[in-house]
């Protein structure tokens, strides 16, 4: 090792004990950190599903309430796994690290040599979260307990299979209710949320 020169020494020297000793924690806690994998809460934000007029208006800085399309999806979510032409109409996209599929789909036209799973044409339709960085408004995720749903939504109720977390009254035909947000569970956790954006229309 090199021989300090003679103005770093009284730098050192000058330097505060407490602040030179909490600088070296910070300093020896992130090498520590990157080391054993441990992400900051910064490089690993949530993203909170947010709902309005009786769908999913974001999810985290998708915005399919405005910009419903593949593409405004992939700026957010990044580059996808996958996408899987399932029918004329619908594309199913995943994002294998995020543990995130959107079905997305198109009942109009397209132009030639498109399908729904070009950016540009597919629009959000439902989606389901499998990933940990996806919560509600009032903090359940994916792997939270299954008991802790009526604590946090306390409105919620188990119905056909899953926890309806926020409901909406269809305005079409009978007028029935159906799940905006859902939580499917197994095992006594929550292992997935699940829930409808209907962009593309009816």
């Amino acid at each position: 090792m090199a021989p300090l020169s003679g103005a770093r020494r009284r730098r050192l020297a000058l330097m505060p004990v407490g602040r030179g000793l909490a600088a070296l924690c910070v300093v020896t806690a992130a090498l520590v950190g990157t080391m054993l994998g441990v992400p900051t809460a910064q490089a690993r934000p949530s993203f909170t599903l947010r709902t309005a007029d009786g769908a999913v208006a974001r999810i985290g800085a998708f915005h399919p309430s405005r910009s419903p399309k593949l593409a405004a999806a992939i700026r957010v979510f990044g580059k996808p796994t996958s996408r899987k032409l399932t029918s004329e109409n619908s594309c199913q996209v995943d994002w294998r690290k995020l543990r995130l599929r959107i079905v997305f789909a198109n009942f109009g036209a397209r132009g030639p040599r498109q399908t729904t799973c070009t950016a540009s044409v597919g629009r959000a339709q439902t989606f389901t979260a499998r990933g940990s960085r996806f919560r509600t408004v009032r903090g359940l995720r994916p792997g939270a307990s299954s008991e802790s749903i009526p604590t946090r939504h306390p409105n919620a109720g188990f119905r056909q299979g899953s926890w309806w977390l926020v409901t909406a009254v269809s305005p079409f035909g009978d007028e029935s209710e159906y799940p905006v947000i859902r939580a499917i569970v197994g095992g006594g956790r929550v292992r997935a949320l699940a829930g409808f954006i209907g962009a593309a229309g009816e």
